[in-house]
């Protein structure tokens, strides 16, 4: 397969291998071919999320980490039964 990209890499950005970016800060983007199309993943260094965005192309993904215009989140944490509205004494 023969995979061509339109977007010239930012000084800050490497390219580790076929996949995978990563910029000089510890964010990664990873190229995810799902039934022939092509998905980016993002993801912000130190967060504990598998990943923070999803682009569709290398120059969508570049900008999530340029403009910082993805919020980062905790993911939430279901109830345990223990602590569940329903399950508590009252």
């Amino acid at each position: 397969m023969n995979t061509a990209f339109r977007a010239p890499l930012t000084s800050h950005w490497q390219h580790i291998h076929a996949d995978w970016w990563q910029d000089n800060q510890g964010n990664d983007i990873h190229r995810v071919e799902i039934d022939d199309e092509a998905l980016y993943h993002c993801h912000f260094a130190g967060s504990p999320l598998p990943w923070n965005a999803v682009a569709t192309s290398l120059d969508e993904a570049m900008a999530v980490f340029d403009t910082g215009s993805v919020e980062l989140h905790e993911p939430i944490q279901e109830p345990t039964p223990e602590r569940s509205p329903r399950n508590r004494r009252r």
